[in-house]
């Protein structure tokens, strides 16, 4: 598995934590949850607002910032190395901005927010999602597995603030 991490804005690299190691264990966990056996490469970039702002007009036609955008390759997953080529899973981008102040907003320690943010993103890459009601329950069910992985507690709990009201 290549995981390849690009950060573009300084405030990432600022923080407390071990941010890109951080994020390869939660793409690591992600896929281990949902697509044990796969190989191949994802692209994380740690950006801020601004960029994000971009990313979501041009390629989703809305206005403003967002926490996280997955932008999967359209390839196949494959669930063997056969020794081609890697698959390209695709892209993740997440926003400082957002981070920093949904992490604040809803009182979670802001290494829990950004790994469950990774593993969403991660998810959208390995085709999930949550338009309909049970599509939603299984990929919430996968996050909470894959942020168990990494020691994070379930955020879809009882009197849990859930992050990913905002994705």
């Amino acid at each position: 598995m290549l995981i390849l991490i690009r950060v573009d804005e300084r405030r990432w690299e600022e923080l407390p934590i071990d941010v890109l190691d951080l994020c390869d264990s939660a793409v690591r966990a992600s896929f281990a949850s949902a697509a044990q056996g796969a190989y191949g490469e994802v692209s994380v970039l740690l950006t801020n607002d601004l960029a994000m702002c971009e990313f979501n007009s041009q390629y989703r036609e809305q206005g403003g910032p967002t926490n996280v955008l997955a932008f999967p390759s359209g390839s196949r997953p494959v669930f063997c190395d056969t020794g081609a080529e890697p698959v390209l899973w695709g892209d993740i981008a997440i926003s400082f901005d957002r981070v920093e102040h949904e992490a604040k907003s809803e009182a979670k320690s802001i290494r829990d927010h950004i790994a469950h943010l990774v593993v969403h993103g991660t998810l959208h890459l390995l085709g999930f999602d949550h338009q309909e009601v049970r599509e939603a329950a299984s990929m919430e069910k996968l996050e909470t597995t894959s942020l168990a992985r990494l020691g994070v507690g379930d955020p879809y709990s009882v009197g849990a603030d859930p992050g990913c009201l905002t994705l």
